[in-house]
């Protein structure tokens, strides 16, 4: 099965608006990755799930700098498609239905995001992870600048662990590319002394 950053077909794309269009009355309180669950997870994991709530990060509220983060893929990719767990700057998150709508077209973070991976087209990226900056989870991309970016593919479970090499007293804010109302943040703390 070939995968892309673009919705799989016609038939899907017009599954995916509908998912979108219907998702839309539940996500302010998704997209601030405020579900209720952060609280829940005492490891260094950035899940994506789909549920009830619909498909979203479930992510700790900080990380020490320093420490591992990993991201792991918990949805069905032939379900629900691929994510991206992309670092952007807050300004680059898509906020509003209409922003959310046009985040794959020129001039757009997610497509932006396709091209830090290298794809053209509708083709498979050829980057993966993007990196960008120092190794690890640090830099965050906009239109002009690269950020750190992971696709998950077609596999079930599939994880990407990086250790979080942003500076203490920074928010890494990261975003979807193929389902854009999925986002939050983690604020990277100081390592404890000793």
């Amino acid at each position: 099965m070939k995968l892309s950053f673009r919705p799989f077909s016609i038939k899907l794309a017009g599954v995916m608006a509908l998912a979108l269009a219907a998702s839309l009355a539940v996500v302010p309180a998704l997209a601030a990755g405020d579900s209720g669950e952060e609280a829940t997870n005492p490891q260094n994991t950035v899940f994506i799930r789909d549920g009830k709530k619909g498909l979203r990060f479930v992510a700790p509220k900080y990380i020490y700098a320093g420490e591992e983060l990993t991201v792991l893929n918990q949805t069905d990719p032939h379900k629900v498609g691929p994510h991206t767990f992309s670092l952007v700057t807050k300004g680059s998150v898509p906020k509003t239905p209409r922003q959310r709508q046009l985040c794959f077209t020129p001039h757009h973070i997610c497509k932006a995001i396709a091209g830090w991976h290298g794809v053209k087209g509708e083709g498979p990226p050829k980057e993966n992870p993007a990196e960008a900056g120092e190794e690890g989870w640090d830099t965050l991309g906009n239109l002009n600048k690269k950020g750190d970016s992971w696709f998950t593919g077609d596999k079930p479970d599939a994880s990407e662990t990086q250790v979080v090499s942003a500076a203490a007293g920074t928010r890494l804010y990261f975003v979807c590319a193929i389902h854009p109302w999925m986002h939050g943040s983690i604020a990277v703390r100081p390592a404890p002394a000793g």
